[in-house]
């Protein structure tokens, strides 16, 4: 899940993760907890750690839902945890109220199009309660988040991703290069969004693979059209903002993932040549960037 302090331009990534290779893998099964800060004033003091645990370790039961690792959890109305590494630890303690139903990036029958599926569980979220990074607490009063899933039987090959939201606003999607089912590579762009009473969802099938946009360690920039209405957004983040992470994938091989919660927001809603929505919102949304080779010059945490 993230979650993001605007007034004092910082955000937090926490995740509960499970990975079960596939057969002939040489990556062991586990579950892990990790979690990051992100200070745009600082970089500095940007940090990241996991820890992981045997796979039988992670519990969960679907109603009500919950997971349960090593003390943690995961609810859907909020979490706890902590983890401790050579490089620091940290603890969380969040509670949250949801204002908008699920956004899955392609709808429920066409996921099996790819070997990986993402969906935006609660998009927009008010979070409170604390993070310890360090021994340094931040406290979080109403502060706007959002929760993710992905799961499948394999990483995309390259994305981008981004996400922001607020009190009257939500976007979440992502750029992503796959590989289907039958093994072919394909390139698609879905994007979900809301912005006072506009609501725009793009995730039909026909409408994410002929979108099939730039994936860039720089932004996410995503343009859609759904009839007379055309949605630009831009989320761009600053290369020292950015931590690297590696994640192995069930296949085999590796992913390598460079994330933020302190990126640049720009999004736009057209109606024809009127323009009927706009936000904007400095150092408070999540980007990522991740391709099957490490980017030069940030150094990866994880």
């Amino acid at each position: 899940m993230t979650v993001s302090d605007r007034a004092l331009r910082r955000g937090f990534w926490v995740r509960y993760t499970t990975l079960n290779p596939a057969s002939g893998s040489s990556a062991e099964p586990h579950s892990a907890l990790w979690a990051f800060a992100f200070d745009r004033a600082d970089p500095a003091r940007n940090w990241g750690g996991k820890v992981t645990f045997p796979l039988r370790a992670l519990q969960m039961s679907s109603r009500p839902f919950g997971l349960r690792l090593d003390g943690a959890r995961l609810d859907r109305d909020g979490c706890s945890g902590q983890l401790h590494t050579e490089r620091g630890s940290a603890r969380w303690d969040l509670t949250w109220s949801s204002r908008e139903p699920p956004f899955p990036f392609l709808r429920p029958r066409w996921q099996s199009l790819s070997s990986v599926a993402n969906i935006g569980v609660q998009p927009a979220l008010s979070v409170s309660g604390t993070v310890e990074v360090n021994g340094t607490v931040h406290r979080l009063q109403a502060a706007p988040g959002g929760q993710q899933h992905t799961w499948g039987t394999s990483h995309a090959l390259a994305w981008n991703w981004g996400f922001a939201t607020g009190a009257e606003f939500w976007i979440d999607g992502a750029t992503s290069r796959v590989r289907s089912r039958l093994g072919r590579v394909i390139v698609g762009t879905a994007v979900g969004a809301q912005a006072g009473p506009h609501r725009f969802l793009f995730n039909g099938p026909v409408q994410v693979l002929r979108n099939r946009g730039p994936i860039s360690p720089e932004a996410w920039t995503a343009t859609a059209r759904l009839g007379s209405r055309t949605l630009i957004a831009a989320i761009k983040s600053r290369r020292e903002d950015l931590v690297g992470v590696t994640y192995t994938d069930p296949r085999g091989g590796a992913r390598f993932c460079y994330h933020t919660e302190v990126a640049d927001l720009e999004m736009s809603l057209m109606d024809g040549r009127e323009k009927v929505a706009e936000v904007m919102r400095p150092a408070s949304a999540a980007f990522e960037y991740a391709s099957e080779t490490p980017l030069a010059g940030v150094p990866l945490l994880v």
